[in-house]
């Protein structure tokens, strides 16, 4: 329900001319200029020459066409496992992409669904009897490719140098095979910095955006993901700095603990507690560069969530599950939690959405 309805808002997103951060960032190319994130916009506005078609619906197709495959990759995996009331679960919790994006339309669509993708292999992959190698080379191609599509989703290397760490002590890959991923994953992070570092803005936003117009978008179209490029990042920095002195932060303590404490939950059912919990703060701290430089902080939130989520998936699927198989979450704790994701949600803020999608389907039948 949650993936149809997201894909139902992209469909809108193209009768409305598309939006400006959601289908804009994907249009950011390095057509007339060399520019960070620019391969995807430059390649989308190349085919779209090619086949005479609308570049926003082109957008939206390739958006539509990832989310149902990683869902639909996602859900084969599930149905392979010997838990999957348990694992739905984990999926709706509210820091979770499909269940995100379902609550704040605004902060998904993003480029790292091209990561989840990229995840959805690599469980896929590991949830058969034996692991596909080719699947597990071909999510980290997929990966790769994210990462030079948009530098934010280099922040999710480690957990699938992890993931292909789990594959090497289960026997799943050879020690050869192991560093031949790893450099797959070394190799597109660093040129992305090299990137990033090399093109982190640009002069004049126009020199992106006119590509985009020539290719028949409205301008409207310009006026986010692309218009953001001409700022500097000092400005960045300048505007989370005082995010983290003002009252949002008490905001964003809340929004943390109602992620973390039923990830932990449901955590600490499938892996020792103690050792879950240590990764789990751990891991946050991974995501640490991004509220310094973007405000987006409940995107973050869910970067890491998801992150958390796939990762412990991948693990459970190569058997370092603590449980006897089909041991499924107690009846009265499931219930609690299902109803607790049902009515609370965060924005890609840093807003807490209280009722969360119980009161947003309220509202939308009312």
């Amino acid at each position: 329900m949650f993936t149809l309805y997201v894909v139902v808002l992209a469909y809108q997103d193209f009768l409305l001319g598309g939006n400006s951060w959601k289908q804009g960032d994907w249009l950011i190319n390095s057509v007339d200029t060399t520019v960070r994130r620019g391969i995807m916009g430059s390649l989308l506005l190349r085919v779209s020459q090619t086949l005479s078609i609308d570049v926003v619906l082109l957008v939206v197709l390739l958006q539509i066409s990832l989310l149902l495959a990683a869902m639909g990759l996602l859900t084969q995996s599930i149905r392979r496992s010997d838990t999957p009331a348990t694992i739905w679960l984990l999926i709706l919790s509210p820091g979770f992409f499909i269940s995100f994006w379902s609550l704040d339309d605004q902060g998904g669509l993003r480029k790292e669904l091209i990561t989840f993708l990229a995840f959805t292999l690599l469980l896929y992959a590991t949830s058969r009897l034996t692991p596909s190698r080719i699947l597990i080379y071909v999510s980290a191609f997929v990966f790769g490719f994210a990462v030079l599509s948009h530098e934010g989703n280099l922040f999710f290397a480690p957990f699938f140098a992890f993931s292909y760490y789990l594959l090497f002590a289960k026997s799943a890959i050879s020690r050869r095979e192991l560093a031949a991923l790893l450099i797959i994953l070394a190799g597109s992070c660093v040129a992305t910095v090299v990137i990033a570092f090399s093109f982190d803005t640009v002069t004049d936003y126009m020199t992106v955006c006119r590509p985009v117009l020539a290719a028949g978008v409205d301008a409207e179209i310009c006026s986010g993901a692309i218009k953001a490029l001409e700022i500097p990042l000092k400005e960045y920095l300048t505007a989370t700095f005082w995010m983290f002195f003002s009252p949002l932060v008490l905001s964003f303590a809340l929004l943390y603990a109602i992620t973390a404490i039923p990830i932990i939950v449901i955590g600490r059912h499938f892996i020792d507690g103690r050792m879950f919990i240590k990764a789990y703060v751990a891991s946050a701290f991974l995501f640490l560069p991004l509220y310094l430089v973007a405000v987006d902080w409940g995107r973050w939130v869910s970067f890491h969530t998801t992150a958390v989520i796939f990762t412990l998936l991948i693990a459970v699927s190569l058997g370092f599950a603590k449980n006897t198989p089909g041991r499924e979450l107690p009846p009265v704790l499931f219930n609690i939690l299902l109803i607790f994701f049902l009515i609370v949600g965060f924005s890609h803020f840093v807003n807490v959405i209280w009722g969360g999608m119980a009161w947003k389907a309220v509202n939308g039948i009312l």
